[in-house]
């Protein structure tokens, strides 16, 4: 445990030294969230998710997606950015002897503060343009969500120099949430089922325009987290071992 806790000080340094990325955290969703709620038309359009069918305005019906995708794509980059700029301290940290698993178990947990951070900012200025039926579901769904998508950025830091890195954490969430996933979205692939915005994207805006908590999708959101995690945890632990 006191190894983890070093390697997560160590984390938290590192990540500090990046003043516009821990801005970013919470005043792109702000921003991202609080423009488009003012834009948005008060048309009245039809929704619909995968147990829900109703008619809303684009306040009610589209921006807690938006909301979502903000949240998503911080967290997405934040990982990515976490990613790049850690794996050679890693690389020091894992010769002198800290366990791979203690360095990961760090940079995963710094990376759901970032979700979490991400998703709360975005909530809020939801919350001042239309408040979803069911605000604590919501969260956790958004967190949920933002949480897979920084470690995919975890592993795209892995494989990706930075600007390819951020144009993938920019158009992943975007094609899943707001291209096959949207509440105006129709006629989806089946293969996009896939996709983790179909489970927790699913269970965040049923929970904002009134559904019943889906918790089977968050179900298979918190699976499809889990995988993320075991995923980029062996491609962390392999980049640091080469």
């Amino acid at each position: 445990m006191s190894r983890t806790r070093t390697a997560l000080a160590a984390t938290v340094k590192q990540f500090a030294r990046t003043p516009v990325l821990l801005a970013l955290l919470v005043v792109l969703p702000a921003y991202f969230v609080g423009v488009l709620g003012a834009v948005l038309p008060e048309t009245t359009v039809r929704v619909e998710t995968a147990t829900v069918t109703t008619r809303a305005t684009m306040v009610e019906g589209v921006l807690p997606m938006l909301a979502v995708l903000a949240a998503v794509v911080v967290a997405g980059v934040g990982g990515l950015f976490l990613t790049v700029n850690t794996l050679d301290a890693d690389g020091w940290l894992s010769l002198s002897g800290l366990p791979a698993r203690s360095l990961f178990a760090a940079r995963a947990g710094v990376l759901l503060a970032v979700a979490a951070v991400g998703s709360v900012a975005a909530t809020a200025v939801l919350l001042v343009h239309a408040s979803p039926e069911r605000v604590g579901v919501f969260l956790v769904a958004t967190v949920l969500l933002a949480a897979t998508y920084g470690l995919v950025g975890a592993v795209a830091g892995v494989f990706l120099n930075r600007l390819g890195g951020v144009y993938a954490m920019l158009f992943a969430p975007t094609v899943d949430l707001f291209l096959f996933h949207s509440p105006l979205a129709t006629d989806a692939p089946a293969w996009a089922d896939l996709l983790p915005g179909r489970w927790a994207g699913t269970a965040a805006m049923e929970a904002a325009i009134g559904g019943d908590p889906n918790w089977s999708a968050l179900g298979v959101g918190a699976a499809w987290l889990a995988v993320a995690a075991g995923f980029a945890g062996v491609a962390v632990r392999h980049a640091v071992r080469e």
